[in-house]
């Protein structure tokens, strides 16, 4: 299926925010790639296939889903950079919040989790204990059994747990990607971080940046949070409503690379997020240096 638009400006700017993602990529790479996601043959027919009176399409998941795990493998990007460079161009129109962990949830799903049963990692179960029936993965089955909620990770017994008949949503958890307070640092620049204090973004002079979550922030010159700190309101009520309205205000509609944890965390040897996000640096930011505002907060063994 070809997917058309008016003109080229906003497959121009994926492809731009595209190939800042590796040193490694040219433009003319970038455009086949993504060329090919859209459903044309090269980047010749696509920017000559602009017919009038076209608009800017509405994707559906699936097709969302195609262009980003297309142009990922094509250009072996990690799927959640080309997701975030690809709604930064508005590529996918819709870049509400809800949008984009729908999309990632999708693609867990299909990448990571596979088709949910009964005692397999990945699975969405419901949590019985204490009245809450409420959605929560199975990380390990057994006795406890070890979930990951949306507030973070916990056990409960085998009895207290059950998995339903009809699949349940899947969901992105809050733990990784709403915010919970912001710093602003003695350069006046400001840092939104989550629940565990991993840092998500910066915005400097109006600019946003995402931050890896495997920094410690230094110079902090004064913290606030959008909820009572300490308690366990900060994912619901007004404290939600105060965190989604900051990212709005700041234009900021994509997901942290906090997020990118997820599929770590079912890993039998991660116990934390910490963990996971330990496991995510040795993935990807190894080599990197921490900017001038902040310091490796992974401590490094032998």
């Amino acid at each position: 299926m070809r997917i058309q638009f008016p003109d080229l400006a906003r497959p121009k700017q994926a492809a731009k925010n595209l190939v800042r993602l590796s040193p490694d990529l040219r433009l003319s790479a970038v455009h086949e790639a993504l060329a090919h996601a859209l459903g044309y043959r090269d980047w010749h027919e696509f920017s000559s296939s602009h017919p009038s009176g076209a608009s800017t399409p509405l994707f559906e998941t699936d097709d969302a889903l195609r262009v980003i795990l297309g142009v990922a493998d094509a250009l072996e990007l990690p799927d959640p950079d080309v997701q975030y460079a690809i709604s930064k161009a508005s590529l996918l129109q819709d870049r509400s919040i809800d949008n984009q962990l729908s999309l990632r949830s999708a693609i867990w799903r299909k990448h990571v989790f596979g088709a949910p049963r009964r005692g397999k990692p990945g699975t969405i179960l419901r949590n019985k204990a204490y009245g809450a029936n409420e959605p929560a993965y199975l990380r390990q089955a057994g006795r406890p059994t070890h979930l990951l909620f949306d507030t973070g990770m916990g056990m409960r017994a085998d009895f207290e747990v059950a998995t339903p008949l009809t699949p349940l949503p899947d969901f992105v958890p809050s733990r990784l990607w709403l915010p919970y307070g912001c710093w602003t640092l003695q350069d006046n620049s400001e840092v939104i971080f989550a629940r565990d204090y991993y840092p998500m973004w910066r915005i400097a002079e109006g600019a946003v940046e995402r931050l890896d979550p495997w920094l410690w922030i230094n110079d902090i010159a004064n913290e606030v949070h959008f909820g009572q700190a300490g308690t366990a309101v900060w994912a619901s009520g007004l404290a939600r409503e105060l965190a989604l309205r900051h990212l709005e205000e700041r234009r900021i509609f994509e997901l942290p690379k906090l997020v990118d944890v997820m599929p770590y965390l079912f890993e039998t040897d991660v116990q934390s997020i910490a963990d996971g996000v330990e496991k995510l640096w040795k993935q990807r930011g190894g080599n990197q240096k921490p900017p001038a505002y902040a310091e490796l907060s992974i401590r490094i063994t032998a």
